[in-house]
């Protein structure tokens, strides 16, 4: 094995966006268009299209393009490595698209020519089909000044999609059959071969050539997939294409006896596996036997993020599947996300997630078709207010043939995201005597009395369960007790207790001890409190430390929530019983981490003021600058008291305190974060310059001095390795005694035994 399949890894990164564009939600008729490859129930007035290269007998996609089509605006043939339109045919605004465009290059005589196929809806039920013909050179580009050829022809009923085969022939999907049309440049596009049927909800639609057509009664060169859903289930049709009469051959096998209600998407594998995604988050796939019974029995995999959400299945390989979603929760509301999924071992290899460029104000949709063997072509759908904002995006991703077992091991974090059950979905564990007594005493109260007396109640309960599992474990009274286990249902309970919903114009009531026990604890996550309300209600009761207690132990925060608080911060700067924003920032970006286009998201919405911008750049740059110099002084000098600081250059000022500052990648990363999003505005903003150069010119400097210093890093290598490697004897050393000390509590206490004789 090769040293590059040994160190190969699944490849998922932050898409591209290749267009935008927007229209009015008030206009149905515009949102009919649905991609070849999609569910035809998902609609949208923008459509992704194949781009196909027919050659010796064959045809693959083209890499590198990517077709679109806009309703009533035009059809684009896009470059996704520059980002820029190909070509461009514009439409009129009567043209009604009813299927996404098919590019085919071919070889016609001598030369190259580029065909795009689309069908446009009559007003009459049936269909034109165009066809848009231009001459290529010997690298794949159009011929400048050679005329293009445009020919139409009428076809029966509203065409779906289209399909090109390797002989140049036209598979065209319909509601209720499948047609075959000759070859357009050839003639007329006459229809060879029609076979009806009835499908209600197409999931997925694919065609497939050579050797990776199914295994049929009659072998065939050319095969097309349709997984299909109805009220009986998922069924398999597969439409064979064959040279002598009948040409169009259907196979139907039902797989899945879940109706279509109930399914979010579907989409077929290599060597016939299915993977059907349920409303409920259940993912199932399974190998399917046309014309027989399934030879497996289905697995079944719970992704609770997944439920209720708007997501889409794409085959990548036999054994990956590339699963898109919008996660449900308003903690993932502004964002979307992509997993590469292993069949095999049931894991997640790679992800990836983004921001959706606005906070969707209605049901968003996303659609997806590979696009080349290194991409997948996106659309996302996000309805804002009045308008419908369409994104189309390149999604990098690929998989390596072999060595994923070794990646898979390390996975087991980002699995754990998407697998793991929500607080909601948490099974029936019964409770503990002591954990049903307190519950009970708390149904006992009225809700005004149950906050109040919940800390004294709670610590009670908490001294009793450590002196049991005191007395349960042999601990002495000198050393801490072993933690009381906390459930969730548990947990939920009490913490609808802690932190009750106030009554409109009144106080929020709180239990302060007991939330911040659990929350120290890590037992609280941010989808126990209906609505996501939990940072809103803490912050009604101006606890701040309680709020740092959220930031640092509620893994599922909403980067919106954080940026929130640190707005409020920056609101009361001048207040001096609030603390100062470098405090709260310290706790934001401590872990656990938050997601960067989400947080970028996040500032967008809740930062407006270039002050408060100039204020978070200066907190930066002197964290930056102690994590610079404070090595090099070889102990942290004296903590400074609190004071008021100028930001350079300007007469904004802000109270700040000598904190400890967080990472330095966390402090660059996050600084990143706001120069990236808000660099347009504070450059149209000419009253900033004088600061951002200020910042500029601190940063270069710094940089400068630290790759002078590393200069004299390769002497002092020695000592540097000398020092590490006490380090680790001394871990070990720590450990081996951790380990004995870990064994002698095994051993039983010594009991005398009377033995009788």
């Amino acid at each position: 094995m090769t040293s590059a399949a040994r160190t190969a890894a699944p490849l998922l990164q932050t898409p591209i966006q290749l267009a935008v564009h927007s229209h009015s939600a008030k206009d149905g008729l515009l949102t009919n268009l649905r991609s070849a490859r999609a569910c035809n129930t998902t609609r949208s007035h923008v459509a992704l299209g194949d781009v196909v290269r027919v050659r010796g007998g064959g045809a693959r996609r083209r890499r590198g393009l990517l077709a679109c089509v806009e309703q009533g605006q035009a059809i684009t043939l896009l470059d996704v490595a520059t980002q820029t339109p190909v070509h461009t045919y514009t439409l009129a605004p009567a043209d009604r698209a009813c299927t996404p465009p098919l590019v085919v290059e071919r070889r016609v005589g001598e030369a190259w020519v580029r065909t795009t196929y689309a069908a446009f809806a009559d007003s009459d039920g049936a269909s034109t089909l165009w066809a848009l013909t231009e001459h290529l050179d010997a690298h794949g580009h159009a011929v400048p000044g050679a005329a293009e050829e445009k020919r139409t022809w009428r076809l029966a009923g509203a065409v779906e999609a289209l399909f090109a085969l390797p002989s140049g022939d036209l598979l065209a999907v319909r509601a209720d059959a499948v047609v075959l049309l000759a070859d357009p440049l050839c003639g007329d596009a006459r229809e060879q071969g029609v076979l009806h049927g009835a499908f209600d909800v197409r999931y997925d639609t694919q065609l497939l050539l050579g050797a990776d057509t199914p295994s049929l009664p009659e072998p065939t060169g050319a095969a097309l997939v349709l997984v299909t859903g109805g009220e009986q289930g998922v069924g398999v049709h597969v439409v064979g294409v064959h040279a002598d009469a009948p040409r169009l051959r259907a196979h139907t096998q039902p797989v899945d006896a879940t109706p279509a209600r109930d399914v979010t998407s579907a989409a077929w594998l290599p060597h016939a596996t299915l993977a059907v995604l349920q409303r409920s988050g259940t993912l199932v796939t399974r190998r399917v036997r046309l014309g027989g019974e399934d030879a497996e029995a289905p697995a079944a995999v719970a992704l609770a993020p997944l439920r209720g959400a708007a997501a889409r299945l794409v085959g990548l390989s036999a054994s990956h599947l590339l699963v898109l979603a919008l996660p449900t929760g308003d903690a993932r509301k502004e964002r979307a996300a992509a997993f590469v999924w292993d069949v095999g071992l049931a894991t997640v290899l790679a992800q990836a997630e983004w921001s959706l460029g606005a906070t969707p104000t209605g049901p968003a949709r996303i659609s997806a078709a590979p696009a080349s063997d290194t991409h997948v072509a996106v659309l996302v759908d996000v309805p804002h207010r009045d308008v419908v904002r369409s994104s189309v995006l390149a999604l990098p991703v690929s998989v390596p043939d072999r060595g994923l077992l070794v990646h898979a091991l390390h996975t087991a974090a980002q699995t754990a995201a998407w697998v793991a059950p929500r607080a909601d979905d948490a099974p029936a564990v019964p409770l503990g005597e002591a954990h049903a007594a307190l519950l009970a005493q708390l149904d006992a109260l009225a809700p005004a009395e149950r906050t109040a007396q919940l800390d004294t109640l709670f610590a009670a309960f908490l001294h009793g369960e450590e002196e049991r599992l005191r007395a349960a474990t042999h601990v002495k009274a000198s050393r801490k007790a072993p933690k009381p286990a906390l459930p969730t249902p548990f947990v939920q309970a009490v913490l609808r207790a802690a932190l009750p919903a106030a009554d409109k114009g009144a106080a929020q009531p709180v239990a302060p001890q007991t939330l911040r026990y659990l929350l120290e604890r890590n037992v609280v996550s941010a989808s126990m409190v209906p609505g996501d309300a939990l940072v809103p209600r803490v912050r009604a009761t101006h606890d701040w430390s309680t709020l740092y207690l959220v930031l640092r132990h509620v893994p599922d925060l909403a980067e919106a929530h954080a940026v929130a608080i640190v707005r409020a911060a920056l609101a009361a700067r001048a207040d001096p019983a609030a603390p100062t924003v470098a405090r709260v920032l310290q706790h934001v970006l401590s872990p656990p981490p938050f997601s960067k286009p989400a947080l970028r998201m996040a500032l967008r919405t809740h930062i407006v003021d270039n002050d408060d911008v100039l204020i978070l750049l200066d907190i930066v740059r002197c964290w930056i600058d102690a994590a610079v110099h404070t090595p090099l002084a070889g102990a942290a000098g004296a903590r400074a008291a609190e004071h008021v600081r100028t930001v350079p250059r300007t007469r904004i000022t802000y109270r700040t305190s000598d904190v400890r500052a967080p990472s330095l990648d966390a402090v660059a990363s996050f600084g990143e974060d706001v120069l990236d999003t808000f660099f347009p505005q504070l450059l149209a903003d000419t009253s900033t310059h004088a600061c951002l150069a200020e910042c500029t010119r601190a940063l270069t400097q710094s940089a400068g001095d630290l790759h002078t210093l590393a200069r004299l890093s390769a002497p002092l290598d020695a000592f540097a390795r000398a020092e590490a490697t006490k380090g680790a004897a001394k871990t070990e050393a720590k450990s081996k005694r951790l380990a004995l000390h870990e064994a002698s509590l095994l051993v039983p206490l010594y009991s005398r035994e009377s033995l009788d004789v």
